[in-house]
């Protein structure tokens, strides 16, 4: 669930990474079933947020229709993410890709 290039990372001091939430199975409502899956994710969202307070972390970005968080983490908090396996999919690192060139 940790990716490996996130563990070096951290090692050498603060790390961006993306945390893969781990969403339930399909509850959706058939009604509105976007708006539930943002319920699912946001719940799912702040049940990380929650877990990982009082360790070295700082929210970069969250998203509504995706379940993906992206943190800049220590090794604090990326132990209590190793801790999270009913909430976190994966911790992969941040990639950072400068826009494609124009042709």
């Amino acid at each position: 669930m940790i990716d490996p290039e996130v563990r070096a990372a951290v090692v050498r001091g603060p790390a961006r990474v993306l945390v893969e939430l781990s969403l339930p199975g399909p509850s959706a409502s058939p009604a509105d079933p976007v708006s539930a899956r943002e319920r699912v994710i946001a719940a799912a969202r702040q049940a990380v947020l929650a877990r990982l307070a009082g360790t070295s972390h700082r929210l970069a970005r969250q998203y509504a229709s995706v379940p993906l968080l992206a943190l800049e983490i220590g090794p604090d908090a990326l132990q209590a993410l190793e801790g999270m396996g009913d909430l976190v999919a994966r911790v992969r690192a941040e990639q950072i890709r400068p826009p494609a060139a124009a042709r």
